[in-house]
């Protein structure tokens, strides 16, 4: 089984270690990686090549590539996985209508809880802290 997580995964913290670890558990793990021009750079630390070298090194995950800059579904089309597994905040219906309208044979599967960690939480503690 092919499993497929994408995300911006910008400042690596438990909860997307748990997403990872929880996707892993359904087969060889693929995570495309969002690319630059397609997420508000305001909120980013790390560039795109950063966050692919820090997830390229994680257990779990068998292979990570930079996503496509114009269509979030091209590696996934191009990969072919069984699943697409999300994490709790990420658009369950938009994804699931996609997979509908390129009529692709992917089961889609949602983290259901989110552990109390994002990147923008601990972005705003260190600020706070410093």
């Amino acid at each position: 089984m092919i499993v497929v997580v994408a995300g911006t995964f910008d400042i690596l913290h438990p909860g997307h270690v748990y997403l990872l670890e929880e996707a892993a558990t359904l087969g060889d793990l693929y995570v495309i990686i969002a690319r630059d021009c397609n997420i508000n750079k305001t909120k980013i630390v790390f560039n795109e090549k950063e966050r692919l070298k820090m997830v390229q090194i994680l257990k779990p995950v068998m292979k990570a590539i930079l996503g496509d800059e114009k269509d979030f579904f091209r590696p996934i089309e191009d990969i072919s996985p069984d699943y697409l597994f999300l994490g709790p905040d990420q658009d369950y219906e938009w994804v699931k209508s996609q997979i509908k309208e390129r009529n692709l044979a992917i089961t889609v599967k949602q983290l259901p809880e989110r552990l109390p960690y994002s990147s923008t939480e601990i972005r705003n503690r260190i600020c706070e802290e410093h």
